[in-house]
């Protein structure tokens, strides 16, 4: 089986200067967790709730400088709301994971598993065709193994 097999064609995507709260409701409205950052008609990142996530909080760094800021609700509160206004670059992964079509869905599980990713951009010739997340590559080698 491979990654055209189980990827989804219809690629919804973000825009690098839109805000992250528009990309939020994005998530929520298309029932998503994620998406590639296009601009102008290349993949330029990935936006994921756990990029949104990790922005909340400190780094260990930040923590160690100013562990008083981290602590108080209120701050991570306001840090929260600032968040919402910046732009999707600011928090977008950069280092893009793609892979071909005909790409085996075990090879593309291993990619995910050997980059902590959810989701990998499947490209042909250069052009974004499809995505493919970890749950769609799940749900389709056991279906396989159980017909």
């Amino acid at each position: 089986m491979r990654i055209r097999d189980v990827m989804t064609h219809k690629v919804l995507s973000l825009k690098p200067d839109q805000d992250v709260q528009s990309a939020i409701k994005f998530f929520e409205v298309h029932d998503i967790s994620g998406a590639p950052v296009v601009e102008k008609g290349k993949v330029v990142g990935v936006l994921s709730e756990k990029d949104i996530f990790r922005a909340l909080y400190p780094s260990i760094m930040e923590f160690y400088n100013s562990p008083e800021l981290w602590l108080e609700e209120s701050e991570l509160e306001e840090n929260a709301k600032s968040i919402l206004k910046k732009a999707v670059k600011d928090f977008m992964s950069k280092d893009i994971i793609c892979a071909p079509p005909d790409t085996p869905i075990m090879q593309a599980g291993s990619m995910m598993l050997a980059h902590r990713i959810h989701r990998i951009i499947v490209e042909d010739g250069g052009k974004l065709v499809g995505i493919v997340t970890r749950a769609e590559i799940f749900r389709n080698l056991f279906k396989k193994f159980s017909d």
